[in-house]
């Protein structure tokens, strides 16, 4: 299985504020794997634009690929990173470099799960992504593999 090399958002990040939190991403075979601890700003989620931007430039995804994206500490999100993730979400869409299916693996101790993950699922229905959250990482695995090969 190719694998590309970890990206961590702040070599990404421009701007006057420093990103919150911390991404970090990288693909294996048709997955886009990213792992985060939030809290998170709107730099945060304009320096993963950049970052995928770039790694879909470097290595392009497969024709069909999910992404599964493992969070830990906390989930909160500013509002206005909120709506930037929706532009971010948008753009992908228009670029037609969106995932066929977006896992998150959010354990029950993580703050603002509960909060944030159905403003995530509105989010991700707007833009017509199919999207489920998990505890466990082989919940999501098992989910993204079903997904992918649907679509085969």
């Amino acid at each position: 299985m190719i694998q590309s090399s970890k990206r961590d958002i702040h070599a990404y990040a421009s701007g006057a504020f420093k990103p919150h939190g911390l991404i970090e991403f990288w693909t294996e075979g048709p997955v886009v794997r990213i792992e985060a601890q939030g809290p998170f700003n709107r730099e945060a989620i304009q320096a993963v634009g950049v970052a995928m931007r770039e790694l879909f430039v470097a290595m392009p995804p497969a024709p069909q690929f999910a992404d599964i994206l493992e969070i830990r500490h906390s989930i909160m999100i500013s509002p206005e990173a909120l709506e930037a993730f929706g532009r971010f979400l948008a753009q992908m869409s228009a670029n037609k470099s969106a995932p066929v299916a977006v896992a998150y693996v959010v354990a029950g101790d993580v703050e603002g799960r509960s909060m944030i993950l159905p403003l995530l699922a509105r989010l991700y229905a707007e833009h017509g992504r199919d999207f489920a959250a998990f505890e466990t990482l082989a919940q999501a695995e098992a989910w993204v593999r079903k997904r992918l090969s649907a679509t085969a």
